[in-house]
């Protein structure tokens, strides 16, 4: 009686140990918690350099980093948007502002890639806040839907003396 109560507790223990084993090669290819990447580097590909005062019409260097965690293929646009303090952009609504440039990105999954952008301000002002916001192709609408990603950078636009 004894005996078959091991060999029942120690296959119990065997199938457990299996189960332990078997359950990360089953669910290697499945995303838990999908997501996106969206930075903004400064002209030197690295955090916190960013230019803080341009001239108007002045071209600086700035390079957007784009991740893709989504478990499939995505289809991107970053949009880039110019405010000022008063503007709102939130994680459920873009900035209510006038597009001035834009890039499309196709990734595959966990692909990333870091883009150069080359960008100039046409008029002056303090604390403008320069908006990159993120959007993803939506195939069921055949168009491409905010996908409540954003970054910034403050910037004091001076004119030309």
């Amino acid at each position: 009686m004894i005996d078959d109560e091991l060999k029942l507790i120690a296959l119990a223990l065997i199938g457990m140990m299996a189960v332990i084993a078997v359950y990360p090669v089953l669910s290697a290819n499945r995303v838990v918690e999908p997501f996106t990447e969206l930075g903004v580097l400064g002209p030197n590909g690295k955090l916190g350099d960013y230019p803080k005062e341009v001239r108007v019409d002045e071209k600086f260097n700035l390079f957007l980093y784009l991740g893709n965690h989504e478990g499939r293929a995505q289809y991107y646009r970053v949009l880039a948007k110019l405010g000022n303090q008063a503007s709102n952009v939130s994680d459920t609504q873009p900035m209510d502002a006038p597009i001035f440039a834009s890039w499309d990105v196709l990734l595959v999954n966990e692909q990333n890639r870091t883009i150069p952008v080359t960008l100039s301000i046409g008029e002056a002002g303090v604390n403008q806040r320069l908006v990159f916001e993120l959007y993803r192709f939506n195939t069921e609408s055949a168009g491409f839907v905010y996908h409540e990603r954003w970054t910034q950078l403050w910037m004091n636009v001076t004119k030309t003396t």
